[in-house]
């Protein structure tokens, strides 16, 4: 049981380095969700000069 205590301890101090501020993340995906809005549009522009010619 003495062995336990340390990875407990060491898996919560480990948690915390996943977690960003809230300004990088809100920033990160900010710029991930316009560039899948270009993406998008970049496709639907393709699929509508298939369409149309």
């Amino acid at each position: 049981m003495a062995y336990q205590q340390p990875y407990r301890a060491q898996s919560g101090s480990q948690q915390s380095h996943w977690y960003a501020p809230s300004a990088t993340c809100n920033r990160s995906y900010m710029l991930a969700a316009l560039r899948a809005g270009v993406i998008a549009l970049v496709l639907l522009g393709i699929l509508a000069l298939i369409v149309l010619f």
